[in-house]
C-alpha cells in the first residue's frame, strides 16, 4: 500500500511539474496595428505626450487607417465656499476624433468622447499642480480608453 501511495505521488508531481502550459490566446499586441494616431498640435503637450505612450503608433504608410485627434481641455470650479475660495476642481477633456481609409481618403466614422476627473485643491501651490496634473491625466486616459474600445471596433 504505501508503494502505491509513494508511485501515485511521485507520478502526480512528474505531471504537476512538468512545466505545459496551454496556449489560449496569442498575446501579442493586434490591436493598434492597423490604426496611425495623429494628434493636434494645438492639444496640450501633456495630451500629447500620453497619447504617444498609449499607442504604440506604427509608420503612416504601414497602417491601413489614420485616426485624426483633437483634446480639448477645460477646468470649472466644483465647490465654492461662502468666502469665495474653490475647494474643488473638475477637469474635462473632450477628445473629438475621426477615423479615415488611408486608400480611399474616405471618412469612416467621427465621434468625441469625454474623460471626467475632480481634484482638491491644498494650501500649497506646488501640490496643487502636482494634483491637477495627476486629475488631468486621470481624465485623459479615461477618453482614451473609451475612444480606443470606438476606434477598433469601427476598425474591424
Amino acid at each position: 500500500m504505501i508503494k502505491k501511495t509513494i508511485g501515485l505521488i511521485f507520478i502526480l508531481q512528474l505531471v504537476i511539474s512538468c512545466g505545459f502550459t496551454p496556449i489560449l490566446k496569442d498575446t501579442k499586441d493586434t490591436e493598434n496595428t492597423l490604426v496611425y494616431y495623429e494628434v493636434d498640435p494645438s492639444s496640450s503637450y501633456q495630451a500629447r505626450q500620453l497619447l504617444s505612450s498609449a499607442f504604440m503608433n506604427l509608420e503612416k504608410d504601414k497602417a491601413k487607417f489614420v485616426t485624426k485627434l483633437n483634446i480639448i481641455e477645460t477646468e470649472s470650479a466644483v465647490n465654492i465656499e461662502s468666502s469665495g475660495s474653490v475647494n474643488e476642481y473638475k477637469i474635462e477633456v473632450l477628445i473629438n476624433f475621426k477615423i479615415f481609409e488611408i486608400e480611399t481618403n474616405t471618412k469612416i466614422f467621427d465621434s468625441q468622447t469625454r474623460g471626467f476627473a475632480n481634484y482638491d485643491v491644498s494650501n500649497s501651490e506646488y501640490t496643487n499642480t502636482l494634483v491637477q496634473k495627476d486629475a488631468l491625466e486621470k481624465a485623459l486616459t479615461n477618453g482614451i480608453q473609451l475612444m480606443n474600445i470606438i476606434v477598433q471596433s469601427k476598425v474591424n
